[in-house]
């Protein structure tokens, strides 16, 4: 049953990588990128190991790497980049329970906050 299981986490993992990418058309700059967008997925305590202190992850404008990231981003964008990055940041698959933050001026994302407890998958002979 372990094996199934198993098998059936690695296929949806690859496919959920598969469907998940997508690049930014249409940028001006010289430096293109690529996006890969978070996706919430529900996982439970079987699979996963659950952090117990939460963690806070903010792109902010008032510093140049924050400005460049921010720049022209809507801001269901800039939500999914900064989760993106927070998963990136603590080494984690998922963020439990992710609750955003953000400032705008207009239409410009000025900072976007994102917070939440992360999840790590369990070995297997936990």
């Amino acid at each position: 049953m372990n094996k199934k299981l198993f098998s059936f986490v690695i296929a949806a993992a690859a496919i959920m990588t598969i469907t998940s990418c997508r690049t930014i058309a249409g940028s001006t700059t010289r430096n293109a990128s690529n996006t890969v967008r978070a996706k919430n997925v529900s996982y439970n305590e079987l699979t996963m190991d659950l952090a117990p202190d939460a963690i806070t992850y903010t792109i902010d404008v008032s510093t140049p790497d924050g400005r460049a990231k921010l720049h022209k981003l809507s801001l269901r964008q800039a939500e999914d980049l900064a989760l993106t990055e927070a998963l990136m940041k603590n080494n984690c698959a998922a963020l439990f329970n992710p609750q955003f933050t953000h400032l705008k001026k207009g239409k410009k994302v000025l900072r976007v906050t994102v917070y939440g407890f992360p999840a790590r998958y369990k070995h297997k002979n936990q």
